[in-house]
């Protein structure tokens, strides 16, 4: 009948009137668009590819350490003082940090209720030799403070502090404290008390 239609090999429904050669025209198509599409998927599941790495980064702090020879005793205990007396003491100061750091020192724990300090001379000399307990061997290198202990008991931290030592690797270095009651001491300060704890700080 006209316009009927029969079944082409593949399965392709063509009318009765299509002939061999446009089947095979259709069929050709078909595999073209088919093998686009396998070209495409083999295209987007491969490149070419590189990699490199840096690894095992880390960062670590370093350290400001410092302590002292005088197993927790006071360089002074001293009592009975008279106008002129004397004394002197050393301490030596360690440094085991791993920064190159400043070293200062300054007064925390004053106390002076009858005012005596001021008539207390006070000289701090840094250098080498000696130790807690004793001075012999000491060498100065430099004189970081003159005054009385009134003055210096104004010094309580670290950036009013004295000190030139500036240590950039494990070392040491030897306090010489030095005092004198004045001369000029009136005779209202007997009996009478000062006292202050000296700390040394370092900075990086």
């Amino acid at each position: 009948m006209p316009g009927a239609r029969h079944r082409a090999p593949g399965g392709l429904v063509l009318p009765r009137r299509a002939t061999p050669r446009r089947v095979a025209a259709v069929a050709s198509v078909l595999a073209g668009v088919a093998g686009v599409a396998t070209l495409v998927g083999h295209s987007t599941e491969s490149a070419f590819s590189s990699k490199t790495n840096n690894p095992s980064n880390s960062w670590a702090s370093g350290s400001v350490v410092i302590s002292d020879d005088d197993t927790g005793s006071a360089m002074f205990s001293a009592a009975g003082l008279y106008p002129g007396a004397t004394g002197t003491r050393c301490i030596t100061v360690s440094y085991t940090g791993t920064l190159a750091s400043s070293v200062k020192v300054y007064a925390t724990a004053v106390t002076d209720p009858a005012t005596v300090a001021q008539y207390l001379d006070l000289t701090i000399t840094e250098g080498t030799g000696g130790g807690y307990g004793t001075c012999v061997g000491f060498a100065a290198a430099s004189t970081i403070y003159t005054g009385t202990l009134a003055t210096f008991d104004l010094k309580t931290t670290f950036a009013s502090g004295v000190g030139s030592w500036s240590p950039g690797s494990a070392s040491t270095r030897t306090y010489r404290l030095a005092y004198t009651l004045n001369a000029a001491t009136p005779a209202n300060k007997q009996g009478t008390t000062t006292a202050v704890t000296f700390q040394w700080e370092s900075q990086a």
